[in-house]
């Protein structure tokens, strides 16, 4: 339970389970180019931002969209952005996305996958647990003698092995 004033990022149990769902797919710099077009029209459509980095994800008390972005962090670009809206009935927003998607070259499907919620949920648990495994233990490497350049090249395989093991899991999840 939240406090009254306090912020919280996360839907209300109330507005889970959206009985529809469409995905939008987009190349990244098809995104990237268009990605202030969608902002607008989220906006118009009385969305706001409700999500972290790690999350993105705007919505309303009716409906919502849900972003999964597919980075190369070796060329720091974006391969890959999809959206997806969920709602428990069309909406005049869904019409205006599918409108969007088709100008820009985008792909629009109906979706049956389980609710972006659940997938990020379950990828999320499953990430936990390979942590656990995975992640390096800093301050036991520092007192173990470790040097810091070893530790920090450490530290940035994990987070790469851990980004492709986050598309690994949201790619099994969304098929």
């Amino acid at each position: 339970m939240h406090g009254r004033g306090a912020k919280s990022l996360t839907i209300p149990d109330g507005l889970r389970g959206w009985a529809m769902r469409f995905r939008f797919e987009l190349d990244g710099e098809t995104y990237s180019k268009n990605k202030e077009s969608f902002k607008r029209l989220l906006a118009r459509h009385g969305l706001r931002w409700r999500g972290t980095l790690e999350r993105p994800f705007w919505a309303s008390g009716i409906e919502r969209v849900t972003a999964v972005f597919d980075r190369d962090p070796e060329k720091d670009a974006l391969r890959s952005a999809t959206l997806v809206w969920e709602s428990a009935k069309k909406s005049p927003l869904l019409e205006d996305l599918k409108t969007w998607a088709w100008q820009i070259g985008g792909r629009a499907v109906e979706d049956a996958a389980p609710s972006a919620d659940q997938v990020t949920d379950e990828v999320e648990a499953a990430l936990r647990s390979w942590d656990l495994v995975w992640k390096p233990n800093v301050d036991w490497l520092k007192s173990q003698g470790r040097p810091k350049e070893w530790i920090e090249a450490d530290v940035r395989r994990w987070k790469q092995r851990r980004q492709e093991r986050r598309r690994e899991l949201m790619g099994k999840a969304t098929d």
